[in-house]
């Protein structure tokens, strides 16, 4: 009898099926999937309920191989949505200082309502007197003048104490300058020249900016200036009014005032150009992009709510950044300035809409995450919203009671409730990109709840069935 070496087969027999520690394999190679392996000779075979718990063991094993592939995808989108805010953010500060520049350098009407608040700040208007009352003096030269007088009177036989009067007479006459000039710039009429003059000279800077000159503004090299001689003869007319008649000899000259300067003005105009683009489009994409942050975000509802604080804490950051900035101006200014304070109150006037904006989107952003809170499944929402759920019901019975007849109303209502919340949502929006502002952001709020209040609450309402009328049969009629 010949002796087999282990694991060899009779004659003609292919070759050996596989095993394994857990039983013998399938032939062909490979274990059948799902299948339970068979126990190894010698060993009892399983039972029913054996296989059933390797069953379950096999179903739990895959089910935490899935929920480890399941969380590395969430993970994944949650990095993906952060990222996409981390964008739409940075454009959105980009596209509000784009939007604010755009409307200052195009839009006239806008420019002059910024700055018109300026002319009737006392700061600002005691600056704009101390400059024009330097300009008047400097023309005079009453030091010449008086001078002069003082020695033509004593060679006409004056006393030699005149020349001791010259001073004070100087320092009187400067003294009523600057008294008359800053009642001037007090008044009505130099306000509604400072916006006339302002309206003029911005409608030639945009001529400037698109590639001409027009009107008081002068583009000349590297400079642009606003010529502010209507002042100095507006100045020089009322003190010759008020009995000056020396201001009659300041000539008619131009007082030219930089505004802007620099070499590069065509790169400038390039420049503005696409800053126009930009202020159109940027909004847009960056509320694409933070739109698609939340839908990107594996709970759309969470997302929401990381869109909203993560917006309005950013804004409320670079609001702050603005403070910042405009200390540290303020703190390193020239000693040449005259006036910090007037200088101060332009940047605070001019940035006035900037911070409106800012303040807006801040107050929106959070309200987009107070709402995805309150529809979470936190205690405190679900408690809120039990609360209101049994006001509009004790509601909506009252008004069931009530007889007012509703007519198909609460049917309809029921029907299409469930739009009412974007069809609401979409108008306040449509309403606020018109008429922008915080006060039409909480009245709009308060306005969208009051409508889903008062939907659901027709929703709810029943009709009260009527009591089904008795019919007492007549008695019979008496024989006759």
């Amino acid at each position: 009898m010949t002796t087999l070496p282990p694991g060899a087969g009779p004659p003609g027999a292919g070759p050996p099926e596989r095993t394994s520690d857990h039983g013998p394999a399938v032939a062909g190679g490979g274990e059948a999937r799902g299948a339970v392996p068979e126990p190894p000779a010698g060993q009892a075979p399983l039972t029913e309920a054996d296989r059933r718990e390797l069953e379950q063991l096999r179903r739990e094993v895959a089910g935490l191989r899935a929920a480890r592939k399941g969380r590395g995808r969430r993970v994944g989108r949650w990095v993906a949505a952060v990222a996409l805010l981390v964008v739409g953010l940075l454009l959105g500060v980009s596209s509000v200082l784009a939007v604010f520049l755009r409307n200052q350098i195009f839009d006239t009407d806008r420019y002059v309502s910024t700055v018109a608040p300026l002319a009737r700040d006392p700061v600002v208007q005691d600056a704009i007197a101390n400059r024009l009352s330097n300009e008047i003096l400097a023309r005079v030269d009453l030091e010449s003048l008086a001078s002069q007088a003082s020695a033509w009177l004593a060679q006409q036989g004056a006393p030699e104490q005149l020349d001791a009067l010259v001073g004070p007479a100087v320092n009187g006459i400067e003294s009523f300058v600057r008294t008359e000039v800053r009642k001037l710039v007090g008044t009505e009429q130099f306000a509604a020249a400072w916006d006339a003059a302002n309206r003029v000279g911005h409608e030639a800077l945009i001529a400037v900016v698109t590639g001409s000159t027009v009107g008081p503004v002068t583009s000349s090299g590297d400079t642009i200036s606003v010529d502010l001689g209507v002042f100095l003869d507006t100045v020089k007319q009322r003190l010759v009014d008020a009995g000056f008649n020396l201001a009659s000899r300041v000539p008619s000259v131009p007082v030219q005032f930089t505004v802007f300067q620099s070499p590069d003005l065509p790169k400038i105009r390039t420049a503005v150009r696409w800053l126009d683009r930009a202020a159109t489009w940027l909004p847009w994409v960056a509320l694409a992009i933070i739109v698609a942050a939340v839908f990107v975000a594996p709970d759309h509802r969470r997302g929401t709510i990381l869109a909203g604080l993560f917006v309005g804490l950013g804004l409320l950051l670079l609001r702050l950044g603005f403070a910042v900035l405009r200390d540290y101006y303020l703190d390193r200014l020239p000693p040449a300035v005259q006036s910090p304070q007037a200088v101060g109150l332009v940047l605070v006037t001019v940035l006035r809409n900037v911070r409106e904006v800012v303040t807006l989107l801040v107050v929106v952003a959070l309200l987009a995450a107070v709402a995805a809170f309150l529809a979470g499944p936190s205690r405190f929402a679900m408690a809120l919203r039990r609360v209101v759920n049994r006001g509009i019901d004790a509601l909506a019975l009252a008004l069931s009671h009530s007889g007012i007849p509703f007519g198909p109303v609460p049917e309809f209502t029921a029907r299409y409730r469930a739009a009412a919340a974007p069809v609401a949502i979409v108008l306040a929006a449509v309403i606020l990109l018109f008429n922008p502002g915080l006060a039409a952001v909480l009245w709009l709020t308060v306005g969208v709840l009051v409508v889903l209040v008062v939907v659901e609450t027709l929703a709810r309402i029943s009709p009260v069935p009527r009591e089904p009328v008795r019919v007492t049969p007549a008695a019979p009629a008496a024989p006759a």
